[in-house]
């Protein structure tokens, strides 16, 4: 008799298409292969992160789901836990505090005060309709002073500041409705919000511990995160990504938006640039041949990217976001893979930049070494460490996984 597989399961519903990923978890809480993939294009039935047809979503999701099913070989069937990218949905983050009164006899701080400190800037009212998705711990105050652990420090009070991430529970509940009309019902559903997951999958530990800045241009939207002191202190959704590009270059440039998709994911623009052509002739809207010079391309493209890398900008200005972030700049997502963006990054946000991609992240007959996979890679590994260590949580929701950590991502499971 053949012994099931510790398997579980990601996906995440993209603007152009939905990607279902599944697993195996090693022994130690990692990803010992990506056993499962399927994906199906659903242009037009996700805008912005949320679900505009249910129907279409539904087919398609139910369609990469029985192709990940068959690749893993029917190990879907064995899933207890699957998680679900979210990054729509009126998502908005927001610092809280959580204040504890150190009660034992020798004033030393213990996993009950930290947890409770934690546990209690859950308190802070939202408005009606809205739910937290995910919490991830900033820093610690031990009588005012910071620290990043509070564990074995003396004190007479210890206070907890983390960031908390909320949006419009019925627009999340679209998401988890698909999955469970999919049939999708003995595993666990846990929505994660997008770069949490993107951190988790390609971030290191030392760029979280000298603060760096997360940047994940999809096609829909693009999102943001920064981490300071190994904590999460500021993150955010634009409503702006690759799509939008690719819409500039097809109304300026007159020419079909399926021909500027393609222009801005197979390097075309990159390859003319670096061959030194001075323009591009491709079919118009009408069909008609047209000569375009290649510093319309680059003039449109610069514009619209500059534009949503100065947005996030702003908002991090707006959320008083630390500046020095040691680690750099980590840009992901399909909008990474153009050419240009490394560089008007590093222009506009004044820092260093790599582009980041899932590492020894392969299987299932698809090579993920590309930023595109950066966030169903992390939540898959999200799933994994959670599959993991769940059976040793008492609580029974990922807050009881990830305070282990010296984080969270939790949220009140259905």
């Amino acid at each position: 008799m053949f012994q099931k597989r510790n398997a579980v399961c990601a996906v995440e519903f993209g603007t152009s298409k939905i990607v279902v990923l599944i697993g195996e978890v090693d022994e130690r809480g990692g990803i010992a292969a990506v056993i499962g993939y399927g994906t199906a294009y659903l242009p037009g039935a996700v805008i912005k992160g949320e679900i505009a047809d249910v129907d279409r979503a539904a087919e398609a999701f139910s369609k990469a789901l029985e192709e990940a099913d068959r690749k893993s070989g029917g190990e879907l069937v064995n899933c207890r836990l699957m998680t679900m990218l979210v990054s729509g949905c009126g998502i908005e983050s927001k610092q809280e505090k959580g204040i504890v009164t150190v009660k034992n006899p020798d004033r030393i701080i213990t996993e009950a005060e930290k947890s409770e400190a934690c546990e209690n800037t859950k308190l802070a009212a939202l408005n009606s309709g809205r739910e937290i998705i995910n919490t991830s711990v900033s820093y610690f105050l031990v009588d005012n002073r910071r620290v990043s652990n509070p564990l074995g420090q003396s004190g007479s009070q210890l206070e907890a500041w983390v960031h908390i991430i909320h949006g419009v529970s019925s627009r999340i509940e679209n998401f988890r409705s698909v999955i469970i009309n999919a049939g999708v019902e003995d595993a666990r559903i846990e929505a994660v919000f997008s770069p949490l997951a993107t951190g988790a999958g390609i971030c290191s530990e030392l760029e979280k511990e000298n603060g760096a800045l997360l940047v994940d241009i999809g096609a829909g939207t693009t999102e943001y995160l920064v981490y300071f002191d190994r904590g999460v202190c500021a993150s955010g959704v634009i409503q702006l990504g690759m799509e939008h590009v690719a819409n500039d270059l097809s109304i300026g440039l007159k020419l079909h938006i399926d021909a500027c998709r393609r222009l801005l994911e197979n390097g075309t623009l990159a390859k003319a640039v670096q061959e030194k052509k001075s323009s591009l002739e491709l079919p118009g809207a009408t069909g008609r041949m047209m000569t375009i010079p290649l510093s319309s391309f680059e003039v449109i493209v610069d514009a619209r990217l500059r534009e949503i890398f100065e947005l996030v900008n702003r908002q991090l200005h707006e959320k008083n976001a630390p500046r020095a972030l040691g680690g750099g700049g980590i840009l992901t997502g399909g909008g990474a893979e153009y050419f240009r963006s490394r560089e008007l990054f590093c222009d506009i946000f004044d820092m260093n930049c790599r582009i980041g991609v899932p590492a020894s992240a392969a299987g299932a007959g698809v090579e993920m070494d590309s930023p595109r996979f950066s966030a169903i890679w992390g939540a898959l590994k999200v799933a994994a460490f959670f599959q993991h260590n769940y059976a040793a949580s008492s609580g029974g929701g990922l807050d009881n996984v990830f305070k282990r950590l010296g984080k969270i991502l939790g949220r009140r499971s259905r």
